[in-house]
C-alpha cells in the first residue's frame, strides 16, 4: 500500500483537546495532518459535513494553531486527498454520531487508521486494532510503519491489490509507458485492469473518470515482423481507438490516447499519475501471465514530481521535452 486513508473524529480539534499550539495534541494533530499530505487520505465523512464541523471547532482554537490546521486541511484538499463519504441515516450531533459512522465506512473499505482523543477512546469500548488515541497516533505502528515504495510481482493479483487502494477515489488516471501497443497483451492487461478498478468505491455507484495513455510511436507495430513506428501516426491512433472502445463502453471512463517521440529527452520513465498520488514503475506496466512473474519496484513520487511529470506529458505545454505527434479521444460508436 503506498496511498493510506484515516478518519479523525471530529472533537479532537476541540479546544478543551488542543489547549495551546505547544501541546501533545497540537502538536500530533498538525504533524499528522501533514503527513497525510504527502501519503494519506482524510475521510470527509457524511458528505461534507465532517469538515463543516470540523471547520466550526477549529475557529475556537488560539490564532496559531488554527492557521496552521487550515494550512494542512487546505493542502489536502488541493490534493483531492480530503476523500467524501456518503450520507448514512440521520446527520451526526454528537461525537459517539460520529465514531459509528466512522465505523459503518471503515467496515466497508478497512481505514488505515481511526484516530480519536482519549475520553471517547476510553468510553466507545471498541476494541478495533485501527483506532488510535490522539497524543499516541505519530508513534502508533500505523503511523509509523507506512511504505513509499513498495516490491510486488508483476502479476494480475499483486497488481489488483495494490492498484485497489490507489484508484479507488481517483477521478482522473495518467498511465505513461513507452512500450505501451495495442499487440501485447501484457500491456492492455494492465490497462483493463485500471478501467476496472477507477472509481470502484465499496458498497456505492461506480466513480467515473478520464483516463489518458502516453506511449511511443517507435513503439507501436500492428502487424507481426514490421519495422515499429513505421506507419502514420493516425493508424496507431486507429489501432487504439478500436481497442480501447470495448473498455469505454463497459467502465463508462473517457479514454484518451497521445502519441509522442522522443526529442530534447528520450522517452523512457514509467508512471501511474492520478489526481491524488504519482507512482513511479521503472521496471514498466506491463502485467506478466506466466507462473512466475518477475518482481518489480513501485515508488511514490512527491507531489512537486507529479505535477511536473503530468507536465511534461501535457501537449500544449510549450517547455515538453517530447514531441507531440497526435491524439485521439475513444468513441463508444464509429
Amino acid at each position: 500500500m503506498l496511498l493510506y486513508e484515516f478518519a479523525v473524529i471530529p472533537d479532537v480539534f476541540d479546544c478543551s483537546v488542543l489547549k495551546d499550539a505547544q501541546s501533545l495534541e497540537s502538536v500530533s494533530v498538525v504533524h499528522f495532518l501533514r503527513g497525510l499530505s504527502e501519503n494519506g487520505l482524510l475521510a470527509n465523512l457524511y458528505k461534507d459535513e465532517w469538515y463543516k464541523d470540523v471547520e466550526r471547532r477549529i475557529c475556537q482554537l488560539p490564532q496559531e494553531l488554527r492557521s496552521q490546521i487550515k494550512a494542512c486541511l487546505n493542502r489536502l484538499s488541493d490534493r483531492h486527498r480530503l476523500v467524501r463519504h456518503p450520507k448514512r441515516g440521520e446527520k451526526p450531533s454528537h461525537v459517539s454520531d460520529w465514531l459509528r459512522l466512522g465505523m459503518i465506512s471503515h467496515k466497508a473499505s478497512r481505514f488505515h487508521g481511526i484516530v480519536l482523543e482519549k475520553e471517547l477512546m476510553e468510553s466507545c469500548a471498541l476494541t478495533d486494532d485501527a483506532l488510535i488515541e490522539l497524543s499516541q497516533v505519530l508513534n502508533s505502528s500505523r503511523w509509523c510503519d507506512r511504505r513509499r515504495s513498495l516490491t510486488l510481482k508483476k502479476s494480475k493479483d499483486d497488481y489488483r491489490k495494490h492498484l485497489t487502494p490507489i484508484l479507488r477515489y481517483a477521478r482522473a488516471l495518467t498511465l505513461v509507458d513507452p512500450y505501451f501497443n495495442t499487440r501485447e497483451l501484457r500491456f492492455f492487461d494492465t490497462i483493463e485492469l485500471c478501467s476496472n478498478l477507477m472509481g470502484r468505491r465499496p458498497g456505492l455507484d461506480r466513480l467515473q473518470g478520464r483516463i489518458h495513455i502516453h506511449v511511443d510511436k517507435k513503439k507501436q507495430r500492428l502487424e507481426e515482423g514490421e519495422e515499429p513506428g513505421s506507419r502514420p501516426y493516425k493508424e496507431y491512433l486507429d489501432s487504439w481507438e478500436e481497442k480501447l472502445r470495448t473498455l469505454k463502453c463497459k467502465d463508462g471512463h473517457q479514454f484518451k490516447v497521445f502519441l509522442w517521440e522522443s526529442s530534447l529527452e528520450t522517452l523512457h520513465d514509467r508512471f501511474i499519475l492520478t489526481d491524488q498520488c504519482g507512482i513511479s514503475i521503472p521496471g514498466g506496466l506491463d502485467c506478466r501471465t506466466q507462473s512466475n512473474p518477475n518482481d518489480t519496484v513501485w515508488s511514490l513520487l512527491d507531489e512537486e514530481d507529479r505535477r511536473l511529470w503530468l507536465q511534461k506529458f501535457d501537449p500544449e505545454a510549450k517547455a515538453s521535452p517530447y514531441q507531440f505527434l497526435g491524439t485521439r479521444e475513444i468513441r463508444s460508436s464509429q
